[in-house]
């Protein structure tokens, strides 16, 4: 499951249920069920997710404390990236944690702390993802687990970008890469190479934040992880119509509609209006784009909804100027208040630039 080998995953856990029911070994089929909900809710199917990934806290809290505190980790990650319940997976997580610090299960503490880190980071709450970076670094490196790092290094790399420290921001993503990939972890890879994208994209290296995010989708092509290809395109289509390459910025947003629509998440459906927004006819576009900020906020992605005014302030510079100013000028406000200054900067360069040019 970690490498993406959806179907072998499904195969062994189908195994190992069948023996774990014969046995009567409850931890087992706990685990076994919890593997299925994660790879139906990769695939989209979160109906038959829950119900395996309920069941399998339902047996673990039969069984012992070390396999509930798997089964809520599994939850947890269901909720968080398939059906964007941030606060029911930070439910799930904390019990997960409280009980892991109970009985002394560090890994699962390490992943623990830094999962609550990565919900903060949606909500750019910037004390908390440092918090729960720091504490989830010193657990790895006090019990030499060396491969975990590859989640608070990917914080860390949140950090530096909301600081605009590129170098530093660059560094932490790609250790953190370097990491998953020699421990096989593909949601931890790919989450290191989507912020490492992002921090080339707001230093001006358009190409070379297209390349990664390239890196990254294939990533998700070999795990079937549809969430992130969503987000992956989306934020190539955004680049390329930054750089003016409107072939490949359509192409990207087809691809972001056509898996939205074939899989269901909340994020990929407003992963998906917001490319729509991007690469659309105007004054639609507009329309898509404000509709897109508006999905970003019900789910509680401030920096998301962000981006979108930014998008639509660009969009609308040359079609409706006092809607693209009005954007632009609330993207800063929006910024600013979430703490990232080198992104209400830029808006405000560009409705500076904006005001000047009427």
């Amino acid at each position: 499951m970690q490498t993406g080998e959806n179907m072998l995953a499904i195969y062994a856990s189908e195994k190992a249920l069948r023996l774990a029911e014969r046995l009567a070994e409850v931890g087992a089929a706990s685990r076994a069920h919890g593997i299925f909900g994660r790879v139906f809710g990769r695939i989209g199917d979160n109906v038959k997710a829950r119900e395996n990934l309920e069941r399998a806290v339902e047996l673990a809290r039969d069984s012992d404390a070390h396999e509930t505190v798997i089964a809520l980790l599994a939850l947890g990650a269901h909720l968080e990236s398939s059906e964007a319940d941030y606060p029911g997976a930070m439910g799930a997580y904390r019990d997960a944690l409280a009980l892991a610090q109970q009985i002394g299960d560090v890994p699962a503490e390490i992943e623990l702390h830094a999962a609550l880190g990565q919900l903060a980071v949606y909500a750019a709450d910037w004390d908390e993802v440092e918090r729960a970076s720091d504490a989830s670094a010193d657990l790895a490196e006090r019990e030499g687990l060396i491969g975990k790092l590859c989640l608070p290094y990917a914080l860390r790399g949140r950090l530096h970008w909301r600081r605009g420290e590129w170098q530093q921001s660059e560094e932490a993503f790609r250790r953190a890469h370097e990491l998953a990939l020699q421990i096989g972890w593909s949601e931890a890879s790919f989450d290191a190479l989507y912020g490492l994208a992002v921090t080339l994209r707001d230093q001006g290296d358009i190409q070379g934040a297209d390349e990664v995010l390239v890196q990254a989708f294939d990533i998700c092509e070999r795990a079937g992880l549809i969430v992130q290809s969503i987000q992956a395109n989306t934020t190539r289509a955004v680049l390329n119509a930054l750089a003016g390459r409107s072939a490949p910025a359509a192409e990207a947003a087809a691809e972001v509609a056509e898996r939205a629509e074939r899989a269901h998440y909340p994020v990929g459906a407003a992963s998906a209006v917001e490319a729509a927004g991007i690469v659309g006819e105007l004054p639609g576009a507009l329309d898509d784009l404000d509709r897109a900020r508006e999905a970003w906020r019900d789910l509680g992605r401030p920096l998301e909804a962000a981006r979108c005014a930014l998008l639509l302030g660009q969009r609308g510079i040359e079609h409706d100027r006092e809607r693209a100013l009005a954007a632009l000028d609330q993207a800063a406000a929006e910024y600013e208040q979430l703490g990232v200054e080198h992104r209400a900067a830029l808006a405000r360069e560009l409705a500076g630039a904006t005001a000047a040019s009427a």
